[in-house]
């Protein structure tokens, strides 16, 4: 009878611990299990790959999984680590777009329900992101859901930060910055299935990288032909002043102007001077709002002169000395200072 029991009780700490092999440790390491690459967290492609098959299929993460070991393993994020014991049992949309389909069919972007948590304030602080008027939609419904999400971010180790060399779906060679991975749809050619579309100023627009980073074989003929809060390099201000730290030669990114998903203003420029992470105190406690073409807000938040007016977010609007409109976008816009029918001055 002992003897029974010794083979038992053996039998089920060897297949325990072929589960907990294959389902990862219960215990957190602080750090990212999934830094370099999807392929790094435990892949359920197989059956052998779920506990030697025990849980391949099974739709239910939580019944083999409860909260405090989820928790415990996916401590190098807290708030991932929290929102398991926030939502149902049944939701196992996140896990699924870590750990591969399980063998579960039918899986597609929305399979993931990336809103589930996303939009909740309960779990992320950045849920606001996705309830603009202005989206990011990419399948053109009007709304920001998962099928959007993963058009950027085919895979994320979800902890918290963004690192355009992880979190952002790969085209080539991981990308340095956050603005490399937006001129990788923005370049004319569009990427992962998507063109975006034109602007109205300029009908080459499509291709903000030829306007942003310029054309030719040389350093010095891309920054003759780029915008110039692109690569190239300014000429000095005959009016106003720069606030903050910024200069004539810094290539401004891409987010100092613009939101990533979704934003009350045309274009998804930003609301907020926050976003000009060099720009002083006053003008990142200010909002903008874009009216009627008029991004005079926006241009405030980094240009100033002493002697302007002030703009509706409080700011101080460029004093321009010229019979030319008011309306800073008239003539700098992307594209403006592009191609040899332009000034290239903007």
């Amino acid at each position: 009878m002992n003897k029974r029991v010794n083979i038992c009780l053996i039998s089920v700490l060897i297949i325990t611990a072929v589960f907990l092999a294959a389902c990862g440790s219960n215990s957190g390491d602080a750090s990212s299990p999934l830094r370099e690459s999807k392929a790094s967290a435990p892949q359920l492609l197989e059956p052998e790959n779920h506990a030697g098959g025990i849980g391949w299929q099974k739709t239910n993460c939580i019944s083999c999984h409860p909260d405090a070991q989820l928790e415990d393993i996916h401590e190098y994020s807290s708030m991932l680590s929290a929102s398991f014991a926030k939502i149902s049992s049944t939701e196992t949309g996140a896990c699924l777009y870590c750990h591969g389909s399980n063998g579960i069919e039918n899986i597609t972007a929305e399979t993931y329900d990336c809103m589930l948590c996303h939009e909740n304030r309960e779990i992320v602080p950045w849920y606001e992101l996705f309830s603009h008027k202005n989206k990011h939609d990419f399948n053109g419904n009007d709304k920001m859901d998962s099928s959007d999400c993963v058009t950027c971010h085919a895979f994320s180790d979800m902890n918290g930060k963004i690192d355009a060399a992880i979190d952002f779906s790969k085209s080539g060679s991981p990308y340095a910055t956050t603005t490399d991975f937006c001129l990788n749809c923005h370049d004319g050619n569009g990427a992962f299935g998507i063109m975006p579309s034109a602007l109205d100023f300029e009908k080459d627009s499509t291709n903000i990288y030829s306007t942003f980073m310029g054309t030719g074989e040389t350093t010095d003929t891309q920054k003759l032909t780029a915008d110039i809060h692109g690569v190239k390099d300014g000429y000095g201000q005959s009016f106003g002043e720069f606030r903050g730290s910024y200069t004539n030669s810094m290539t401004v990114p891409c987010l100092a102007c613009h939101l990533a998903h979704s934003s009350d203003n045309p274009y998804l420029i930003t609301e907020s001077g926050k976003t000009a992470e060099l720009t002083d105190a006053d003008a990142m406690a200010a909002s903008v709002s874009v009216t009627e073409n008029n991004y005079t807000q926006l241009c405030a938040v980094c240009h100033k002169s002493d002697d302007g007016a002030l703009t509706e977010n409080g700011l101080l609007e460029v004093v321009h000395n010229s019979t030319f409109s008011s309306n800073c976008s008239d003539c700098h816009y992307h594209g403006s200072g592009f191609g040899t029918d332009n000034s290239n001055l903007y």
